[in-house]
């Protein structure tokens, strides 16, 4: 070790070779304070390259940086106690980044490291400074100093003059692992060229003041599916670049879809950043003055639709910590603003939904707050039922599972919270009486299963049974709470199964924040019911509860963004018995493509903008027609093609438009003949016939039954894409101006 450190600092003068060599063979044994004065004793005459280190300014026991980061993800040394010193790149409010002045030269090995002091730290970029007898570590596999004895400012001429060089440093891409390119640049200063990208995680906010924002380099856009990053899409994801404010550049507040330009200041240079590596992502903090602006906003405007009388709905929303727990909302004002926040998301966003399975309510009484300002706010009078559980009682996040309905068409016949009891400790607190003697609780948040009956214009009120649930959060060790979540899946699963066994064609609705993806085992489990008992044999493809989100189209399919990649938390299965009713299932993207919005004063509370971002979950709405639903699932094969729905006397219905990758539905429609058209920009042209067309439109005759999807399918194709494709490739590559010249050809 002390050794390689000797030959990089002979690098700094010019001697002859013979000497070099002899000076690198010395012991790595002689204390390193005696290695450095001979090497300044040789160098009195010598042109040094650049100023050598004091010996009295630098213990003994010096370990340059890049032999602390080593050339794999984890440090060599780990644990033990190293002294250090290098130019500080950039400082947070927990500590600093510390480079080597001048590094190893080694591609493999980072020069630079991030220095962990827990409170702000008393050192300013592009000081020298020394680390004494810090520890080396690994904090969720980044590698760091911690716990440093002391931290000393030495002579700019120990570092070098007191300046940095910022390394050029590669970007992700898709399909390129993120630690293959930035890994070796883990606490370095870089550059890199002006980048335009599309943001896949809105503005993130954290309670230390920190703000990220994911996006996708712009070029490689083509190359996402549907111009998405989904969490299940790896190839996908692992492309997504990361930006945050650490080091103090300013970051706008931007949504999925908004296109973002970093730049450096000075026009014309590269930009400068500190690469960070943080819960699984390598993240880019741009230095001070680098500019990181919008160009231009994704418009949205997504609201549910408003059924006639003939139909309900019934909904799912995270309220996101409604409570007055210390780490919720403590203050009185910001309280009420929130709860007006939310109540414009279920009377505007939701229109007005007549049955609303809440999660993160924090105790009984503010789900009943909800419901007094959601009644002042739509004029219609809802009420909540809600009953407290062990999470009620946190003094710092109180949380329970909370139930809305609106009197005019719903009414309660019972409602409690089902608590499971297991012989397994997930540190549920224990109720007395909750459960038998040597078991234990298994719901922090119990679900909250209600009897209803709901009022219509069909001839007899309509039973539902609605489970509302708030399972084990991702939080922490995924290996236990996996198996948590799959037990709570069990137990839901069993009162799905015990209403399904009384009356096979009982109409049971199960939703709620799962804290799981739609193919993960406790969702699964869910779906295909309880484990048969000791010596049954469980039937073949049998589904205990149908999930709604089948009938979505893919790119619809999410409800939360973490990290920048969009995924499913939140779910809605319905029993069998209610396939036939089914009439159309639609997740309200207000909240997961948004930056959260701070609630404003009551006055401001409302509107159209106020639906947006009051929570990080999207909501969930399902139609159901009693008497027989139907609905349309089709595929244009091409983006953004617009599609009308004409009813069996031609007159149009309804339009739409298909998304990324083609597919769209039509819900909540009646039994009977329709037909569609599909409009034929002049760039799409059509494989097959179907139907009939005139040129500029195909026109399908569709036959819609009730209680089922009819599947239309039009074969068509975009004469652009396999150019477009191909240029993309191109600009990825090569460059753009390659790719600008390899469409054109020479006369």
């Amino acid at each position: 070790m002390r050794t390689h450190y000797i030959e990089r600092r002979l690098e700094r003068f010019d001697l002859p070779l013979s000497i070099k060599r002899m000076l690198s063979r010395l012991s790595p044994l002689r204390p390193l304070v005696i290695q450095l004065l001979l090497v300044c004793a040789l160098g009195l005459t010598a042109r040094p390259v650049a100023a050598s280190p004091a010996s009295s300014a630098l213990p003994d026991d010096l370990t340059p940086i890049y032999l602390i980061q080593g050339d794999g993800p984890r440090t060599p040394l780990p644990r033990q106690r190293v002294s250090t010193f290098g130019l500080v790149s950039g400082v947070q409010s927990n500590g600093f980044y510390l480079q080597d002045p001048t590094g190893d030269g080694d591609p493999e090995t980072s020069d630079g490291i991030f220095v962990y002091t827990s409170s702000a730290p008393r050192v300013n970029a592009g000081e020298c400074i020394l680390v004494r007898a810090a520890e080396a570590t690994e904090y969720y596999d980044k590698t760091e100093l911690t716990t440093p004895r002391s931290l000393e400012a030495l002579s700019d001429e120990l570092c070098g003059g007191g300046s940095l060089t910022a390394a050029p440093a590669p970007l992700p891409a898709p399909n390129v692992e993120p630690a293959s390119l930035l890994e070796p640049f883990e606490g370095m200063l870089v550059s890199f060229d002006e980048l335009q990208g599309v943001v896949q995680g809105p503005t993130r906010q954290f309670s230390n003041g920190n703000v990220e924002i994911a996006l996708i380099a712009e070029q490689a856009l083509p190359f996402v599916q549907g111009g998405r990053v989904f969490q299940s899409n790896a190839a996908d994801a692992v492309g997504l670049i990361f930006l945050g404010n650490g080091l103090g550049a300013e970051l706008p507040q931007a949504g999925w879809g908004d296109r973002v330009r970093v730049r450096a200041a000075e026009p014309g240079r590269p930009v400068r950043a500190v690469v960070d590596y943080s819960f699984g992502k390598y993240l880019l903090l741009p230095l001070p003055g680098q500019e990181i602006q919008v160009l231009s906003r994704r418009g949205a405007n997504d609201r549910t639709a408003q059924p006639d009388a003939g139909a309900f709905r019934v909904c799912s929303f995270n309220v996101q910590g409604l409570g007055r727990g210390l780490d919720q909302l403590s203050d009185e004002a910001a309280y009420e603003a929130a709860l007006r926040q939310r109540a414009a998301a279920i009377s505007d966003g939701l229109q007005n939904c007549e049955i609303i399975g809440l999660q993160e309510t924090g105790k009984p009484e503010d789900a009943a707050n909800l419901a007094r300002v959601l009644t002042e706010i739509s004029r219609l009078d809802y009420r909540a039922i809600a009953f407290a559980g062990p999470g009620t009682s946190s003094p710092d996040f109180p949380l329970t599972n909370s139930l809305l309905v609106r009197d005019d068409r719903v009414t309660v016949l019972h409602a409690q919270n089902e608590q499971a009891c297991s012989r397994f400790s997930f540190s549920v607190r224990l109720i007395p009486g909750q459960c038998p003697a040597r078991l234990l609780p298994l719901f922090n948040r119990p679900p909250l299963v209600a009897d209803l009956l709901v009022r219509g214009p069909w001839e007899e009120d309509y039973p539902l049974t609605v489970v509302v649930n708030h399972w084990r959060s991702k939080r922490g060790d995924e290996s236990v709470n996996v198996v948590h979540r799959t037990l709570q899946a069990e137990h839901v699963a069993l009162i799905a199964q015990n209403r399904l066994d009384a009356d096979p064609d009982a109409h049971v609705v199960v939703l709620g924040d799962l804290n799981d993806f739609e193919a993960s085992e406790p969702v699964v489990t869910l779906q295909r019911g309880p484990q048969p008992a000791e010596g049954a044999v469980r039937e073949e493809e049998r589904t205990l509860l149908w999930h709604a989100f089948e009938a979505l189209p893919r790119q619809d399919r999410y409800t939360y963004n973490f990290n920048g990649a969009s995924q499913t938390l939140d779910h809605l299965l319905l029993s069998p018995g209610m396939k036939a009713d089914f009439s159309g299932m639609d997740i309200v993207h207000i909240n997961a493509d948004f930056p959260s919005a701070q609630p404003g004063p009551a006055e401001a509370a409302q509107g159209p903008s106020s639906i947006y971002g009051s929570s990080d979950h999207d909501p969930l709405v399902l139609t159901v027609r009693p008497g027989g639903g139907a609905w349309i699932a089709g595929s244009a094969q091409v983006a953004n093609m617009p599609v009308e729905l004409a009813d069996g006397a031609g007159a149009v219905i309804a339009r739409t438009e298909s998304d990324a990758l083609g597919e769209f539905r039509f819900f909540d429609l009646r039994p009977g003949p329709y037909s569609l058209r599909f409009a034929l920009p002049e760039q799409i042209m059509q494989l097959a016939r179907a139907g009939r067309s005139d040129g500029s439109a195909a026109v399908l005759p569709v036959e819609v039954e009730p209680g089922r999807a009819t599947v239309v399918e039009l074969s068509a194709r975009d004469r652009r894409v396999a150019a477009g494709a191909a240029s993309a490739l191109f600009s990825i590559l090569y460059g753009a101006e390659t790719a600008e010249r390899a469409g054109h050809t020479d006369p």
